[in-house]
C-alpha cells in the first residue's frame, strides 16, 4: 500500500497521563517514507521541565537517563519549534496513542507554533486491534502483545524512540510491506 504524503509517526514521553497537568520529557517523531514506510528522518529529545534537582532526578529516573543529559536538554518551547521546523507540516500524523497528539498540540500552543497538519490522523492502536482480531490474537493488543508476536527485539517502554522504531516495525508488518 502505498500512501498520498509520508507519515510521521509521533512517540513522547510523559510524566503521566493528564495532558493539562503532565508534561513531554521526550519527544520523539520518525518520518516514514509514503512508498515503502522506511525511515526517512528522525528527530528525537528529551524535554527539561524545571531547574528544581528533585524534579530532574524524578524525570531522568523515568526515562533511564543520567540527570547531566536532561539538564542540559532544551525546554519544551524550543523542542516543539525544532520539531515543527525539522518536519514541516505537509504529512500524515500517526501515532500509537492518540493522547501523543494532544500532547505534542500542547507544547505547539505553549510555545505559538501553529498547527497545520493534516486533520487526518493515523491511530495505529485501532488499526492494530482490527489485525489483532483478524488474526485470532487473543491477548489486548497493547504495544508489548505487538512487539512479541512480531518478534521484535527488547524495547526499552520508557524511550520513546525506541517505541516509535518497533510501531513503524509493527505498521509495515500489519500493511504488508515488511
Amino acid at each position: 500500500m502505498k500512501f498520498i504524503k509520508d507519515i510521521l509517526l509521533i512517540e513522547t514521553t510523559t510524566t503521566g497521563q493528564d495532558i493539562e497537568k503532565d508534561a513531554i520529557i521526550q519527544l520523539t517523531g520518525l518520518l516514514l517514507d509514503k512508498d515503502n514506510l522506511l525511515e526517512k528522518s528522525i528527530f528525537n529529545t528529551y524535554v527539561r521541565v524545571s531547574l528544581l534537582e528533585n524534579t530532574i532526578q524524578k524525570h531522568s529516573s523515568i526515562l533511564g537517563i543520567e540527570e547531566a543529559v536532561l539538564t542540559k536538554s532544551p525546554k519544551i518551547y524550543d523542542s516543539a519549534k525544532k520539531f515543527h521546523d525539522h518536519f514541516g507540516s505537509d504529512l500524515l500524523l500517526a501515532t500509537h496513542n492518540i493522547a501523543n497528539i494532544f500532547f505534542l498540540r500542547n507544547a505547539f500552543k505553549k510555545a505559538s507554533v501553529p498547527w497545520d497538519y493534516d486533520m487526518h490522523i493515523i491511530e495505529l492502536w485501532t488499526l492494530e486491534y482490527i489485525y489483532a482480531l483478524s488474526y485470532g490474537i487473543r491477548k489486548m493488543p497493547t504495544l508489548h502483545t505487538l512487539i512479541d508476536h512480531f518478534r521484535i527485539k527488547h524495547v526499552n517502554s520508557a524511550n520513546a524512540l525506541e517505541k516509535a522504531r518497533a510501531e513503524a516495525i509493527i505498521f509495515r508488518n500489519i500493511i504488508g510491506q515488511a
